[in-house]
This record gives C-alpha cells, structure tokens and sequence, in this order.
C-alpha cells in the first residue's frame, strides 16, 4: 500500500475512536447504555442493522460468489425483505409492550427464568465462536494487503472499537455503524467504477455474460441442495424472522427506536437496503470476471472463491481507493464487533447477573457492571480471535455454521412462547435440546441446502414441543 493510504486508515480510525468515545459522554445509567433512552432516529436504526449483518465475510466473499455462478444468491435476499415485515408485525409488538432491554426477557412469562438462561447463554455461545472467527477472518485480507501481522490487525480493530463500545453502549454502536455502512458501500462504489472503466468492451463483454448465464436471476425448483426462488423466498424469509427477530444482536438495535412505529420503519426499510447491498456486492463480483477474462480461479491463481475482491484489491485499486477500501474492510468489522460486545453485554446483564441479584441492586452499581462485562466480552472475543493461527483449525468451520443450527430452535421458542397455550418448563428445554440435535443430524450428515435449516429447525421444534404437551395430558388422563 501506498503512504496516503496508510493515511487514510490512520486518519479513519482515530475518527471513529474519538466520535465514538464523545458519543457516550452522557451515557449515565443501564436504559441509556443499552438502548440509547430510546430516542434514536429509525434510518439510523435501519443503517445500523444493515452494518450488523454485514461481516467482513460477505463484504469479501459475496463478490466471489457472483463471479463463481450468478446472480441467483438475490433469491434469498428477498426473502429477507419477506421476513422483515413478518418480525415487525408479529414480534416487534410483543417486544414494544414489555419495555425489554434483552429480548429474552420476553420469554420469562411462560419458559421461566430457565428457559431465558438456556436462550441467552445459546446466544452467547453463538455469537462469541462466529465473530470471534469472523475477526480472525478479517485478518487474512488486512495482512495480505497491508503487510500488518494477523494479530497486530486484530488487536488494532479491537481496541479502538471496544473502547467506543465501553464508553458509548448502543448510541455509540449505532452511530459509527452508519459512519462505517457509508465507507464501506463508497468504497464498493468505488471499486466497481474502477472495475467498469478496465472492461476493453464493456457492451460486447456484458453480452458474453449474459449468454455464459451470469445474470441468471430466478431458479425454479424443488431441490433442496441449491438454490431456488421457493428456498429464497421462504428459507430466506424464515432465517430474516430468526435473525432479526430472536438474535439480541439485531433487537437491541430496533429496541433504541422512540416508538414502535419506528421500530417497524428500521426493520422493514433494512430489508430493503440489505437487497440493493447484496446487489452491489454481486454485480462488483460479475464486474471482476469481465476484467479478468472469466478466468477460472485457478487460472486467476486463487484456490477460493472468498479471494477474488481481496486479489482485486492488491492488483487493481489505485493509491486513496486502496485505502478507502482498506478502511472499509475495517469498517465491516468493527460494525460487527461493537454490535456483538453490547448484545453480549446487554444479554449478560439483563438474563444472568440481574437475576442472579435478584433485582437487589442499585441502577448505578448495575450501570457500572454493565460496564465490565462489555470489557470482559472484548478481552475474551479479541483475545480469542488472536489466538487462531491458521483458517484449516476445525473451530472455524463450526464458528461460520454454529448460528444455521440454532436459529430454528431459538424462533420455535419464541412462536411457541408468543402464539401456544404454556407448557411446563421442561417441556421447552427438551423442545429446545431436541431441536439442536437433530439440526446437527441434519446439517453434517445431508445434503440438504442451508436456506432450508431455519425452516426445518422451527417445524421440529414447534413439533416436539406439541408432542410433549399431548403426552403429558394423556398420562395426567
């Protein structure tokens, strides 16, 4: 990389460490930490939920998806939008009436304290093995490019943005999330005028494309290995429901709105900007199979799809965009970081320490707690994260497909919970257990797409638990 660049990226993260930290100079008790008084504006809600969800693993590796195949990844994308609207009106209420700061919290009423620990510490679980591997992840690209050790890039990342999750809690999180949503997406815009300007042909090599099946959109079929516009649309609406309506990651954020009302505009208008991103990201990947000939990735001497945009940027990019996209690779994951350590806080807090007071503690001694725990929660993920030496380790694979296997059996509960009659409480942790079994039955030893999991996940679980119930009363009978 070029000196400016280096610039760019100094000057970028000492931005965001200062913003960040000024932000979160009122932030004075546990409701202002951990849902900003509930007074943040909703596009900036919306904005923060699009930079949540969006890792360094899909700003690098969507790309490569599209110049492997096609365009028909979009299938699922709308399915996204699909189960926005089914969490704004069906959960979001729910949530809106018990002035929850965890979103587990909801389902105390009928699954009882247990059940809320089983879920939050699943929460836990899944949250620090995938983005504690995503923020090793992001340090292959920033090494490749800038010549920084792996752990030199994390610990950089990781400082400044679990200073400004300390300092700030949500508002903090929020506001640089849309600060890093901006450098991310200018920086693919970017990279994109630079890649339409290397095509010698632009009309013929569109048209090449075009017949060699690149912009294939919509598939329609049954198979449950591959993509489809019956998997996209329901698979992908379904996972939405999971993700954005039981994960404290993403509620946390539509929590901090004035109203519900806003809240459902943050969900919903997220769907829509998830779709036109995910667009970007595919039509850039298309543009680099132009530039490069449609090469293969051996013939582009690359050994996986994920290395495309990363090559892309090492031997296309010029000084300033180089660093602009530098800058937005680190954006990617800081956004996704800051989100974690306050859910991981927040959920930590609310669902574990509290109860375990037994509400006996005062707002300020909580507050601080609050506190610590988002410190602690960056030492361990950060700490982690450097401790991984190579992408081959066994916990990595597990780390990126932990969350496919779980999401079925966390919304179950919450259908089970919102929409059922009560059941006893060890009725929901077997449901819940049983579930996570044969999800990974189902995963590890099928074939079966991983658009289907949530779904599969949710009808065994709300199943089970109907069962269970069934046999109860007959025994009693």
């Amino acid at each position: 990389m070029h000196f400016v660049d280096y610039t760019i990226v100094i000057v970028f993260m000492l931005a965001v460490f200062t913003a960040g930290t000024w932000l979160g100079k009122n932030v004075k008790d546990v409701q202002g930490y951990y849902n900003a008084g509930k007074n943040l504006p909703w596009w900036a809600v919306m904005l923060s939920i699009v930079a949540a969800e969006t890792s360094v693993l899909t700003f690098l590796s969507i790309p490569g998806l599209a110049y492997i195949s096609d365009l028909s990844f979009l299938q699922v994308c709308m399915g996204y939008v699909l189960g926005r609207f089914l969490v704004a009106f069906v959960l979001l209420p729910m949530y809106a009436r018990g002035n929850y700061i965890s979103v587990y919290e909801s389902i105390r009423e009928k699954g009882g304290i247990t059940m809320q620990r089983v879920m939050s510490i699943t929460f836990m679980f899944t949250r620090l093995l995938a983005d504690g591997v995503r923020l090793f992840a992001v340090a292959i690209p920033l090494s490749m490019i800038t010549g920084i050790s792996y752990s030199a890039s994390i610990w950089i990342l990781g400082f400044v943005t679990v200073v400004y999750t300390w300092f700030g809690g949500i508002r903090s999180v929020v506001w640089m999330d849309v600060v890093q949503w901006i450098i991310y997406i200018t920086a693919a815009f970017f990279t994109l005028g630079i890649a339409y300007n290397l095509l010698p042909e632009p009309g013929a090599i569109l048209s090449t494309m075009a017949e060699a099946g690149k912009f294939k959109l919509f598939t329609f079929n049954l198979n449950m290995s591959n993509y489809s516009i019956f998997s996209g649309l329901l698979g992908g609406a379904v996972l939405s429901m999971a993700s954005h309506g039981t994960d404290q990651l993403i509620v946390q954020r539509v929590l901090s709105c004035k109203d519900v009302n806003a809240s459902k505009k943050a969900m919903i208008g997220s769907g829509f900007v998830v779709f036109f991103q995910f667009s970007l990201f595919l039509i850039l990947g298309l543009m680099i199979y132009a530039v490069w000939n449609g090469a293969s990735l051996a013939e582009a001497g690359l050994t996986k799809s994920d290395e495309v945009f990363t090559l892309f940027i090492i031997n296309q990019l010029p000084p300033v965009i180089k660093g602009i996209t530098v800058a937005g690779i680190f954006a990617a994951a800081m956004s996704t970081l800051s989100g974690s350590l306050s859910a991981l806080s927040s959920s930590t807090t609310m669902d574990i320490i509290k109860p375990l007071f037994k509400l006996n503690v005062s707002e300020d001694k909580l507050f601080k707690i609050s506190r610590f725990v988002t410190l602690v929660w960056g030492i361990i993920m950060v700490g982690g994260a450097s401790l991984f030496t190579n992408m081959n380790n066994p916990l990595v694979e597990v780390g990126l497909s932990i969350a496919s296997f779980t999401y079925g059996a966390m919304l179950g509960m919450f259908i089970l919970t919102r929409f059922f009659a009560q059941a006893q409480v060890w009725q929901y942790v077997i449901t819940f257990f049983t579930t996570l079994l044969v999800m990974m039955f189902v995963i590890q030893g099928t074939s079966v797409h991983w658009t289907w999991y949530t779904i599969i996940g949710l009808i065994v679980s709300v199943v089970t638990e109907q069962i269970l119930v069934r046999i109860t009363s007959q025994i009693k009978t």
